[in-house]
Order: structure tokens, then C-alpha cells, then sequence
């Protein structure tokens, strides 16, 4: 399974210097099966990244019954719509912290 990850440095934030956003396929449990748009800030060094637990957020972006190539693509192409939205959310909780 694939996962589509990025890294966006930010000099806004508490406690963290770079956001982390991330689409992913989760198989679920206590969360709908499906693909997710997250953003989590981390703190990025040369040789790791660490972030406090509870601090990011994701979204649901497609819901569906197994992984396939063509439903990860499409839910990369999904996030686009999201993405600032969730960074806005992101940031102001990790301001207001």
C-alpha cells in the first residue's frame, strides 16, 4: 500500500516546525475503512521527526470496502480540495495550545 506524504516548513507554530500531511488507507476498527487526508505538526531534524500525540487531524476522503491503486489516486487528488482547510484547523489548535 502506498502512502502519499509531504512535508511544509512553518514558522507559525508552538511547538513544531514543519506540518506533516499525509493521505493514507486505514482497513478501520474504530474508524471508517477508507482513505484520509491528515495533518499532523512534527518537529523535522536531519535524522527524525517527532510530534505530540492528539495534535493533528484527519478527514474521511473516500470510504470503501478494500485498497486499490486507482481509489489511493483519486483520494490524492481528493485532498487537494481539503488540504488548506484541515492546515488552517491544524494550526490554530497548535496556536492555541
Amino acid at each position: 500500500m502506498q502512502k502519499h506524504k509531504e512535508y511544509i516548513e512553518r514558522s507559525d507554530l508552538n511547538d513544531a516546525t514543519h506540518l506533516e500531511v499525509s493521505v493514507y488507507y486505514t482497513k478501520g476498527g474504530t474508524t471508517p475503512r477508507g482513505y484520509y487526508l491528515s495533518v499532523t505538526p512534527v518537529t523535522k531534524s536531519e535524522r527524525s521527526v517527532s510530534f505530540a500525540m492528539f495534535s493533528g487531524s484527519s478527514h474521511l476522503l473516500l470510504e470503501t470496502k478494500r485498497y486499490t491503486d486507482k481509489q489511493f489516486n483519486r483520494a490524492v487528488d481528493m485532498a487537494k480540495d481539503h488540504r488548506e482547510s484541515l492546515i488552517a484547523r491544524v494550526v490554530q489548535k497548535n496556536k492555541a495550545a
